[in-house]
Parts: C-alpha cells; sequence; structure tokens
C-alpha cells in the first residue's frame, strides 16, 4: 500500500501529464529531471490501475478549472515546459511542486499538488534552525536559544540511545511537560518579540507559510472523490492577462498569538493558534514525524480562515 507521501508524489505526476495533455496551442514538453522519475515511479509501481485512473480523472479535472484563469495557456501557441520541482525547493518558501514556463516569454506560474490534506508550508525547530531568520530575515535572540537548545541537546542524547517517542518518559522526559509546552512557550515568547520589532513580520510569516511565488493549489480528496483547486495570487501573477482573478492581500498584522483551546474548553498541549488581519487565521501543531525521538520538530500548519479573495473551486472527479 502507498503511504501518504508517495500518493502526493504520484498526484503530481499525473498533474505534469494532465498539463501536457490538455495543452492545446502547442507543444508541451515534460522535463524528465529526477524529481519527475520519483514520481513516475510511484505512480505506475505504487498505485492500482484502478487508482491510476482515479488519480488521472482528478489531475484533468484540476488542470481545467486552472486553464480558465490562464488565457497564456489557451491563446499562446509558444512551447510550454513542464518540470517537477526539487523538495529542496520548499526550504526556501517555494511551496510549487508543478512548475509550468514559457522561456519565450518570460512567463512561469506554479501548482502545489496536495493529496487528502489542505496543510500550508511544514515547518521545523531544532536547536539550530533560526526559524526567524529563515521565516521572515530576522534573525532569533540569544534569550530564545537558550531556552531551546538545552531541550534539544537532551533530546539528541536518546536519539543517540535510539529510544523510541513513546518510551521517552521512562528516561526521565515527558514530551508533553518538558518537550512541547516549553519549545512552544520559547517560540511564541520569540515570535511577541520579534512582531514588536518588525512591523511587517505577518506579512511576512503568511507569506513564508503559504508560499513566496504564486500558485494554484491542488487538492485531492480520495474518499468524497472530490479536487480543489485554491488561487493563491498572492503577488498578482496568476491570470496574466486575464481579468477573472483579483489579488489576494496578506496580513499586515497579528491580531492573535497564543494557544489553541481544545473542544472541551482545556489549553492544547502542542497546538498554537495565530490570527492575522484580512481574514488569515493558521494553526500550528508541534509534532514528530519519526517513531524515534528525532533532534527537530515539524509544525504541521494548517489554514483555518482564507481571504474571500482566495478562490476555492470544488468540483467531483
Amino acid at each position: 500500500m502507498a503511504t501518504q507521501s508517495e500518493k502526493g508524489k504520484a498526484f503530481e505526476y499525473a498533474t505534469a501529464i494532465a498539463v501536457q495533455n490538455l495543452y492545446a496551442p502547442g507543444i508541451a514538453k515534460v522535463i524528465e529531471n529526477s524529481a519527475f522519475s520519483v514520481a513516475q515511479n510511484n505512480f505506475i509501481s505504487k498505485l492500482s490501475q484502478v487508482e491510476q485512473k482515479e488519480y488521472q480523472n482528478a489531475a484533468s479535472v484540476a488542470v481545467s478549472e486552472m486553464f480558465k484563469f490562464e488565457p497564456t495557456l489557451t491563446s499562446d501557441k509558444s512551447i510550454l515546459e513542464i518540470k517537477l520541482a526539487d523538495d529542496n525547493a520548499g526550504i526556501t518558501g517555494d511551496v510549487r511542486d508543478v512548475v509550468l514556463t514559457k522561456p519565450t516569454l518570460d512567463w512561469e506560474i506554479g501548482i502545489s499538488c496536495k493529496h487528502n490534506h489542505t496543510a500550508l508550508k511544514h515547518q521545523r525547530l531544532s536547536g539550530t534552525i533560526d526559524f526567524g531568520n529563515s521565516w521572515a530575515g530576522y534573525p532569533v535572540s540569544t534569550s530564545y536559544w537558550n531556552k531551546v537548545r538545552p531541550i534539544f541537546s537532551e533530546l539528541n542524547n536518546h536519539r543517540i540511545e535510539g529510544i523510541n517517542w513513546r518510551d521517552l518518559s521512562t528516561h526521565g522526559m515527558d514530551k508533553i511537560n518538558d518537550v512541547y509546552i516549553p519549545i512552544l512557550n520559547a517560540f511564541l515568547n520569540e515570535l511577541n518579540d520579534l512582531d514588536s520589532s518588525h512591523s511587517d513580520l505577518a506579512t511576512k510569516f503568511m507569506e513564508y507559510l503559504a508560499g513566496k511565488n504564486d500558485f494554484y493549489k491542488f487538492v485531492m480528496n480520495e474518499s468524497k472523490k472530490t479536487v480543489d483547486v485554491y488561487t493563491y495570487n498572492l503577488h498578482g501573477d496568476l491570470n496574466n492577462g486575464g481579468n477573472s482573478l483579483t489579488v489576494v492581500s496578506l496580513p499586515t498584522q497579528f491580531l492573535f498569538k497564543g494557544w489553541k483551546n481544545n473542544a472541551n474548553g482545556t489549553q492544547s498541549e502542542n497546538t498554537l493558534l495565530i490570527k492575522m488581519d484580512n481574514n488569515w487565521e493558521v494553526s500550528l501543531r508541534l509534532h514528530s514525524a519519526a517513531s524515534k525521538v528525532e533532534t527537530s520538530l515539524k509544525f504541521d500548519s494548517q489554514p483555518l480562515k482564507l481571504p474571500s479573495s482566495l478562490k476555492k473551486i470544488s468540483k467531483s472527479y
């Protein structure tokens, strides 16, 4: 059975091929790089024939909707290049999985492909990752490092010992009270300090989470047999030559930064809530993506509210 990651790569392949097949004005060329080979292999070897057909259908429906917003894809006859992005692109804030380029026009847009989830960019915290600098260009303080580095140093000792997260408490360290809560408190305090010093932090924070390059997000829901298309036109690069998309306003300020409350009224043990103006709201859930102790932790970043100018088109496939 294919993993979530393998299914995501397979959907990227299906999307690239759908663009190639549906591009009518001229020649569409897929760049067969290493990322394409991985995605193609996942599509062919990890999916059943029934699944392959479903992925193809979902991708074709989504691509057809995207074409409606892009005159350059329906009227201009110049060669279209289709390229799957390397995973390292996400480190710099580029969340696009499939990049479409017309070199003769200096034109480029991208697609972020999601399978069964709508998450924003995943980020990590560690004893060496300067989240302020990598997210917004503003280095974190010595105070922040002094709070988190001892925790990650102790985690490194348990990593060397090969300890599983579920067994951490038997080694004198509680995952919630000794790891998640103090790290998130340090993160939250530092975010507040950076915000007080830099008036554009909310803008840069959301731009990093959403993506520094404009893109269409395709979200395939396998159980519902639906695909959603989101228009992340944050800088006005989408719908070039058209008038059906407006620029989506990024936030200019934070309205709330704090702990999320659970449904029963108790405070969450691992999730923060970030509210901003222009109707942006996200949750940041800190977790480990592995069974064994690691020296970094990942944020699962989920969009809870989006501006109305960011269109969402839902279609069955």
